[in-house]
């Protein structure tokens, strides 16, 4: 045998051994197979929607506006251990209703948030937890508060649903995108409202005074806070989450989660 042949058969028979040896470079840059559940994670996540992260009010705003023009639901339904909750968002405050239905259809924002605080005969609070994966939650969609709206017009009445707020440093009365009350409040005589009016230095109109002498609320919170809706449908289920236990700082002693859905 020549030299020559001898190195064509060796050259061949190294070829033949490489491409059967899983070890071989050239078959280390094959990929490996993936199963059917694999491809649909990976799918799922390449179809994933992304959302903007805001860094300004005025950069949610503007979004908002546009998101609330393209979604024009108006009905949750907050569920809970003590039955459901339905609540009608006013078309009157159109900021705070799409960034209610943005984070509840986009992000799923409150499933796993809680009613986490009771002011009993006042006011039960939701849109928080104690844990530290809400916070990463809440960066990702933005630090941003929404502009007042209707403080005015719409009232404390006994269950209507309101926006939290910081009061420092806030003259504009913007509130908080992630919490909210339902309000309870109580009924009051016209001589006790006169009395109200003195002690917070505020002024109730006729529409005032009839609304919380017969139906009752929390009157001295007007204008301080944006009231976004009314619940039609549960308020048997706010009265027995007032009457839960709560430590000195009017946090539940046991956890009441909550999902909130759109209702149709």
């Amino acid at each position: 045998m020549s030299i020559k042949t001898f190195i064509s058969i060796s050259v061949l028979s190294f070829l033949a051994l490489a491409c059967q040896n899983p070890n071989s470079s050239e078959a280390s840059r094959l990929p490996e197979p993936k199963s059917g559940k694999a491809e649909s994670i990976k799918e799922t996540k390449a179809s994933a929607p992304a959302y903007p992260t805001w860094e300004t009010d005025s950069a949610a705003f503007v979004y908002l506006q546009q998101y609330g023009a393209e979604n024009p639901e108006s009905r949750i339904r907050i569920k809970t251990d003590f039955g459901d909750i339905d609540i009608e968002l006013y078309s009157n405050t159109p900021v705070h209703r799409a960034n209610m239905i943005y984070l509840i259809k986009e992000h799923q924002y409150f499933n796993g948030t809680w009613f986490h605080r009771v002011s009993k005969g006042h006011v039960i609070q939701a849109g928080n937890n104690d844990e530290y994966s809400l916070k990463k939650r809440r960066d990702k969609i933005g630090k941003y508060e929404l502009p007042a709206e209707a403080l005015g017009i719409n009232y404390h009445s006994y269950g209507s649903v309101a926006m939290a707020r910081s009061y420092s440093n806030n003259p504009e009365k913007k509130s908080d995108p992630f919490e909210f009350y339902i309000n309870l409040g109580k009924t009051y005589s016209p001589a006790q409202l006169k009395l109200m009016e003195e002690e917070y230095d505020i002024t109730l109109n006729a529409d005032q005074v009839q609304l919380y002498s017969t139906i009752g609320g929390s009157p001295h919170l007007d204008q301080e806070h944006t009231v976004i809706g009314q619940v039609v449908k549960g308020m048997d289920v706010v009265e027995e989450i007032a009457k839960v236990e709560t430590d000195q700082g009017e946090w539940p002693l046991k956890n009441i989660p909550i999902q909130i859905i759109l209702n149709k």
